[in-house]
Parts: structure tokens; C-alpha cells; sequence
């Protein structure tokens, strides 16, 4: 009998085989495998007939390996042995209790960051890794276990949710500031001014001029210096290199430490929500689910906070 290379036989008849083989009798294998021997029996001659070939014989202390046998069970134990590695494998990643996060380097840094430390002192003993990098990770091949971007880059997801859309607002450091602050929009142009373009990939986020025309300011600011990561716009800022116009998210800490100030209340909506995408398979780790709810959380308050 011929047999196609792709072709691969039933797994119960392996199984029996592979028993028999390390077992030594059918009575052995039938134990093990919590079956008759008759069903041993039967199993072993659908496998030969597949094979086309004699596998076991019985002999005058019981069955045997053919010369056949014995050439194919290596084989057999070798494909049952990383079965079982797989399972151990998949059991382990199970219960682990490593959580991914990918999330854009500027989400990562000023927005996740923090609150992560926030989950972790209430989760001891879960260990939690976060890589902020550009591109999207294939989370279906366990990439990452969640991932948090940015607009129609959640076409690269199966599963994903809305977190929040962000706000821009005018930002500076106290350093740079009059001691009374600005009273009227105009003054902006008196300053440097940074500039945040994250590339043609996105949907243009408001700018300089978009803010001072929506503020009622007519004019063509000049630029000063154009970043394309907003982190590190606003490093520059902190600094007192310049105002920047910067996402509420991304600023809060430094407003409520005072190294920033909000120069003045207006805002301006960014185009499109952030979102958290999320490999299926991670939500069986224990306590996924609830840090998935948790962050969930924590963008839909933001989500009402960067509008005030």
C-alpha cells in the first residue's frame, strides 16, 4: 500500500501502538489506556493496515515488535513525547503569572507607566512586562498578551475595545511662565513653541494653529521644533524649551506635581479613540481578566477627565 507523505494515521491506533511498545504485552497497554484488550487489538490492525506492514506478532512469551516495529516506534515515542512537552508547555503558560503589555512609546511612558505600578501594588505576585514600540504586535501568536494604540491601527486586531479619546491642551513649564501665567491666547506667539506630527499614517492631531484659531487667535505661528514622539515633546517642555500642546493623558502627572501648568482651559479633541487589543488565549491567565477590566476602567475615566 501506498501512503501519501501528508497523510497521517488515526491517532487512537498510534496510541495503542505506542503503549504496546513501551508496555511490552496488550494486557499491559490495555491497562493503561483504560480499555479492553480487544480494543488494543483492534486498534493495532487498523494501524497496520494503514501501514501496510505487520507491526506486532505474537510469539511464544506473548506480542512483539516486527523488525517494522521496532523501526517505527522511536519515531512514535518521539512525536508522543512532544506532545506531551506541548501540553506541560501550554499548562504552565496557563498559570503563569506574566502579563504583556505593548503599548505606542509615548503611551507607554507617560500614561501606562504609571498606572501599572498602581495594579502591581495591588497584585503582588502577578509580573508584568511593558514594551512601548511602534509597531503593532501579532497577538494572536502571542506577541504580547495586550496591546494599546491608536486609531484605525485597530485593524490590525481581532478583539479590541474603545478606551478613551484624548484631549489636547496648552502646556508649559512655570520656569518659562510669568508668575500670573497668560491672560489672553495671543501671548502663546510671545513663546517657542513645539510641535507634535506623528506622520501621514495618522490622522492629522490638532496643532498650533488649529488650537489658536479655535481660541480665536488669527495668525501663523512659526515652529520652533517638530517631534514625532509626543514624549518627547513634552521632556522639552518640562525643561522650559518651549509650550506644547499636549494630551491630557500624557501630562497629568506633571500638572498635578506642578513641573507643568495649563496655560489656559480651552482644548482641543484628538481625531480618533485609543484602544486595548487582546490575544484570546491570554484572557485564561489567571487575573487577565480583571487587569483587562481594570484598564478598561481607567481609559473610560479618562476618557470624561480629558474633556473638562
Amino acid at each position: 500500500m501506498s501512503i501519501a507523505v501528508t497523510t497521517l494515521p488515526p491517532l487512537r491506533a498510534v496510541q495503542a501502538f505506542e503503549a504496546v511498545g513501551r508496555c511490552g504485552s496488550i494486557k499491559g497497554a490495555a491497562a493503561e489506556l483504560g480499555v479492553s484488550s480487544g480494543a488494543v487489538t483492534q486498534q493495532i490492525h487498523i494501524l497496520e493496515r494503514f501501514l501496510g506492514i505487520r507491526v506486532v506478532e505474537r510469539g511464544g512469551r506473548g506480542v512483539q515488535l516486527t523488525t517494522w516495529g521496532i523501526l517505527y516506534l522511536p519515531f512514535v515515542q518521539n512525536s508522543f513525547e512532544q506532545l506531551r512537552s506541548g501540553a506541560r508547555k501550554v499548562e504552565r503558560a496557563l498559570h503563569s503569572n506574566r502579563l504583556s503589555i505593548s503599548a505606542l512609546p509615548s503611551v507607554a511612558n507617560r500614561w501606562l507607566g504609571p498606572l501599572l505600578f498602581d495594579w502591581k501594588n495591588q497584585h503582588e505576585h502577578v509580573h508584568l512586562v511593558l514594551e512601548g514600540v511602534d509597531p503593532e504586535p501579532r497577538l494572536e501568536e502571542g506577541e504580547a498578551d495586550f496591546r494599546i494604540s491608536y486609531g484605525a491601527r485597530q485593524r490590525f486586531h481581532q478583539r479590541s475595545a474603545r478606551l478613551f479619546t484624548d484631549h489636547v491642551l496648552p502646556v508649559g513649564s512655570p520656569r518659562l511662565l510669568p508668575p500670573g501665567g497668560l491672560s489672553r491666547p495671543q501671548q502663546i506667539l510671545e513663546f517657542p513653541l513645539l510641535w507634535i506630527d506623528w506622520g501621514p499614517e495618522f490622522n492629522a492631531i490638532p496643532s498650533w494653529s488649529d488650537w489658536l484659531v479655535s481660541a480665536g487667535v488669527k495668525c501663523d505661528p512659526r515652529c520652533e521644533l517638530t517631534f514625532s514622539l509626543s514624549s518627547a515633546a513634552i521632556d522639552a517642555a518640562i525643561q522650559g524649551r518651549g509650550l506644547v500642546l499636549a494630551q491630557h493623558s500624557m501630562v497629568r502627572s506633571e500638572l498635578a506635581s506642578g513641573s507643568l501648568v495649563r496655560i489656559f482651559q480651552h482644548s482641543l479633541p484628538m481625531p480618533e479613540p485609543y484602544f486595548l487589543a487582546w490575544n484570546r488565549s491570554a484572557t485564561d491567565k489567571p487575573l487577565a481578566v480583571a487587569f483587562q477590566s481594570w484598564l478598561l476602567t481607567e481609559g473610560h475615566q479618562l476618557d470624561v477627565s480629558s474633556s473638562l
